[in-house]
């Protein structure tokens, strides 16, 4: 299972494949303050949780496209198995002064399985 900007993927390996659907949490948190180009610290609030179904075909599942960033607000997405996404497991040191794209991020934490972090839109006058 991977996140990226258009949503949720669900292509296991043929000899992992489930008999059934699994259920997941989709995670959206976005920055609490603005990008401190100076420092590259980030701290996060949440937005919403909700659990979806995927699989056992492979695809994407609808609905699930991590949400943009938000004038010098990013935002972080994360996909996982099980129990909520402590806030201090999120990514909070990044440099990403060169980009704009979303990019995959490590997330702290039993069961994550995918993470993704959306510049905000204003990056470049933040």
């Amino acid at each position: 299972m991977t996140l990226d900007s258009s949503g949720l993927k669900f292509t296991p390996e043929a000899i992992r494949r489930p008999y059934e659907a699994v259920r997941v949490k989709l995670a959206h948190y976005r920055e609490a303050t603005g990008v401190d180009s100076a420092r590259y610290e980030y701290r996060y609030t949440l937005i919403d949780v909700a659990s979806y179904k995927a699989g056992p075909q492979d695809g994407g599942v609808p609905d699930t496209a991590p949400p943009g960033g938000d004038g010098c607000q990013g935002t972080a997405s994360v996909v996982c198995l099980g129990e909520d996404i402590p806030l201090r497991s999120l990514p909070y040191d990044l440099e990403l002064t060169d980009t704009t794209a979303p990019v995959p991020v490590e997330v702290d934490g039993d069961g994550v399985l995918s993470a993704i972090y959306v510049s905000p839109v204003g990056v470049e006058s933040c």
